[in-house]
């Protein structure tokens, strides 16, 4: 069962804090409240691109009632979400008092309610209103591209039950370079081993195809060096997108690079999840 107490670090309220919006990394400090869009393409408003009972997650979380948020405070080239994130007010609003009766009344014996994106971390009051409307007993799951500040990570701690966190890139220049995202391994390190002692954690390195040795091998060597003891999802389902690029992310992952990926994996000794 989870608190419903906040952390007592210094932080602007919940109810202020999209004035000046500063919930993930980078810290755009716009007026959401006013109308202003920030870096992940939201304004004040939430809305959500998917919502369903997910049977396919990790074990021990399904199956998981999911809301899937649109807007992202990154911008993958390979997103299968890409066209919700950017132009989110397109989808249904989300209504939390609603959504959290919708969970009440679900007839499947639900083992989590997730929050998904695009990036659930942009639309933390929004979650976090939502909550409190669900059963009390009912564990919470943040899949997330980990981006997020650590004042979002001070409204979260005691509130989530388990962690998913991406990790796609194994160096800072890729993850700019596909995702638009500085300082990432710095980022997403530092929110990994806060989420380690948060609560349950749960790590997915997506193979990326022509990235084996620029991003899998290295992410996959800090993992075994810093989170030995954290399950690790190896995903090797990657689907091209349709892009203009001319390179290896418009194309499918060949099985020699599934292969290497899955024996980096045993070498290093990490601990397999599916």
């Amino acid at each position: 069962m989870r608190s419903r107490q906040n952390s007592t670090l210094c932080r602007p309220s919940i109810g202020r804090i999209l004035q000046s919006c500063c919930l993930c990394e980078r810290d755009c400090r716009v007026n959401r409240l006013a109308g202003e869009v920030g870096a992940c393409g939201c304004d004040g408003r939430a809305f959500a691109y998917w919502e369903e009972v997910l049977w396919g997650e990790e074990a021990g979380i399904t199956p998981s009632y999911a809301l899937c948020f649109a807007g992202c405070n990154m911008q993958c080239v390979f997103c299968y979400a890409a066209e919700s994130n950017s132009n989110p007010a397109a989808y249904r609003r989300v209504d939390p008092r609603a959504l959290a009766a919708r969970v009440r009344a679900c007839s499947t014996a639900l083992a989590s309610f997730s929050f998904i994106g695009g990036e659930p971390s942009v639309h933390l009051p929004t979650a976090l209103q939502i909550m409190e409307g669900l059963p009390a007993a009912l564990p919470i799951v943040w899949n997330s591209n980990f981006y997020f500040s650590e004042i979002c990570a001070s409204f979260l701690a005691g509130k989530v039950n388990t962690y998913i966190a991406d990790l796609h890139f194994g160096n800072n220049a890729c993850a700019r370079e596909i995702a638009g995202a500085a300082n990432y391994l710095e980022v997403v390190g530092r929110n990994l081993h806060w989420a380690k002692q948060a609560g349950a954690l749960i790590i997915r390195h997506l193979v990326l195809p022509g990235h084996l040795d620029c991003c899998t091998r290295p992410a996959l060597s800090r993992l075994a060096a810093e989170f030995s003891d954290i399950p690790v999802h190896l995903m090797t389902n990657y689907l091209p997108p349709e892009m203009k690029r001319a390179d290896r992310l418009a194309q499918t992952l060949s099985e020699a690079e599934i292969q290497a990926a899955k024996e980096l994996l045993q070498r290093y000794g990490l601990r397999p999840i599916q």
